[in-house]
């Protein structure tokens, strides 16, 4: 059974699609071990990226948040506490760059307004003006981004 995920599925990372043993070492591994190490790939990976990404926006928002997590949620993309805590979603990098982007700056944003009130709004707006579109792909997409 192993072997049938290797073969025929493809997996997406940062928004294209590739084979397992393009993204992890991948063989003669049973599926459960596959899915551990591949989820395992996607949460280091999304911690590098989403770093990344945090520290270019941060700069343009002049924010800095205090704690950085990536982990599983089932149905936020990422999250915003009051003690200035990020937490991300480990499938956001299955998504291209322009939808990690917009989740990051959608989170920096909370850390100068904790709503989603029109303020919030133009902040997120005057970093990404073509927000709405990427909110939108997670709306039709987001179901696709997973294991």
């Amino acid at each position: 059974m192993a072997e049938s995920k290797q073969m025929k599925e493809k997996f997406l990372y940062m928004g294209k699609e590739y084979s397992i043993e393009e993204l992890i070492q991948a063989n003669d591994l049973e599926e459960e071990e596959l899915e551990k190490r591949l989820k395992k790939f996607y949460i280091s990976s999304c911690k590098k990226i989403v770093g990344e990404r945090i520290k270019i926006y941060q700069q343009q928002l002049r924010v800095k948040p205090k704690i950085i997590e990536v982990v599983e949620l089932n149905k936020q993309w990422g999250s915003c506490n009051t003690k200035k805590e990020l937490t991300f979603n480990y499938r956001l990098v299955m998504a291209p760059m322009e939808i990690i982007d917009y989740v990051v700056v959608h989170e920096l944003c909370h850390l100068l307004h904790m709503n989603h009130d029109r303020s919030f709004w133009r902040r997120v707006g005057s970093v990404l003006p073509d927000y709405k579109k990427r909110q939108k792909f997670l709306i039709l997409y987001g179901s696709y981004l997973t294991l």
